[in-house]
């Protein structure tokens, strides 16, 4: 990366960063004080700091437009349909590599890539519905006036995988990961605390439906026993408080992980300092929580090994399980939580959701359930 783009983009990096201040003068018709795009940027984005994932992921998609259209000194007024198209094809392929793609490195490191490598397709569809969110927010505030992504008929026309996913396991895929994690070596202590944090991460993100970021904030003094019941209280979404019912299995696999790491059964209101899930248990008996990025790695490590065990017997199953993340396992909670019969309007509590309709997406109906149901009820009579 030559001096000059390097300088260009450290500069770039630390508008963005830096704290919406000095920003005073209005200008007629508009709802914002903005004078400029990296300003403008700043400003929609302070609107989602309270939804941390969405924020880190929205800046990342700002930050590397910002860069690119800088490349061709246009300004987001200046965008183009054209354009639109031109970025597309660089998100594929972003080039030249040597000044766009690296190693992850923290954004502070000289050696930060704005990519590690070109996006799949789905995240190309992503990060123009991100944009095109943007614009909105800005035509809408009267900083531009025109949003050239709505002049995308489909954003995901030409760029999204053949190959449907939906974001949960089916309890036939489920299995094998509960399998697999069965299936640990647990030979030395190493193993044994390795095979320990493992199920329970997994069981906890299952049967409490938690988001990554609640589980990396909470601590055990969360846990409270009120009216003969166990509750995890969380902080969600937009600081919304939500007390989530433990069910006995979720209880049971508590009781397991809090005995391998020596604490009692039961957690108690004075354990403000421990995390639900830990990375080292010191001798000293302090306890060091797993960052929320990290519970993100362990599941992703974890289910790739299961989709190369898989593979071999399932490939379809096993095609899947490679792609689980945190969120999958909150939709399956939701998805399997519904399949049980658990009343749609239980389970919005259960997962904090603020409209009835966002919860009544999880009521799939898995596909051998439903070709069996259309097959037995439907036909020529």
């Amino acid at each position: 990366m030559d001096n000059k783009r390097n300088l260009i983009v450290s500069e770039i990096i630390d508008k963005i960063d830096a704290p919406n201040q000095g920003i005073s003068r209005n200008v007629n018709n508009k709802s914002i004080r903005a004078e400029n795009d990296i300003d403008a940027i700043k400003i929609w984005l302070a609107e989602f700091q309270n939804t941390p994932n969405t924020f880190i992921s929205y800046r990342q998609t700002a930050l590397r437009f910002i860069l690119w259209i800088t490349q061709f000194n246009l300004t987001l007024a200046k965008i183009t349909r054209e354009d639109i198209q031109d970025y597309q094809a660089f998100l594929a392929n972003p080039t030249p590599k040597d000044f766009w793609c690296g190693s992850a490195k923290p954004r502070n490191h000289p050696d930060w890539r704005p990519f590690v490598k070109g996006l799949t397709q789905s995240s190309i569809k992503l990060n123009l519905q991100i944009l095109t969110t943007m614009y909105e927010y800005l035509v809408q505030s009267g900083y531009l006036v025109v949003n050239p992504f709505k002049l995308i008929k489909n954003k995901g026309k030409g760029i999204v995988s053949h190959q449907h996913i939906e974001r949960y396991l089916t309890h036939k895929e489920w299995s094998y990961v509960l399998e697999y994690i069965e299936n640990l070596p647990r030979k030395n202590k190493d193993e044994i605390a390795n095979y320990q944090r493992i199920k329970w991460i997994f069981t906890l993100l299952y049967l409490s439906g938690c988001r990554r970021n609640e589980i990396a904030n909470a601590r055990m003094s969360d846990f409270m026993h009120k009216h003969e019941h166990w509750w995890l209280k969380v902080i969600g979404k937009g600081n919304k408080y939500g007390e989530i019912p433990v069910t006995n299995d979720l209880l049971q696999a508590l009781i397991q992980y809090r005995r391998s790491i020596g604490l009692s059964d039961y957690p108690t209101s004075v354990e403000t300092n421990i995390a639900l899930v830990n990375n080292v248990h010191l001798s000293n008996n302090k306890f060091k929580g797993i960052s929320s990025s990290m519970l993100y790695k362990i599941i992703k490590i974890t289910c790739k090994k299961i989709a190369d065990v898989v593979k071999v017997k399932d490939p379809s199953a096993a095609f899947v399980i490679e792609k689980v993340s945190t969120h999958w396992l909150r939709h399956t909670s939701a998805t399997h939580q519904v399949d049980a019969g658990i009343d749609i309007r239980v389970v919005k509590e259960n997962l904090r959701h603020s409209m009835l309709e966002t919860t009544m997406k999880y009521q799939h109906t898995e596909a051998d359930s439903r070709h069996e149901e259309t097959n037995n009820k439907f036909g020529i009579k």
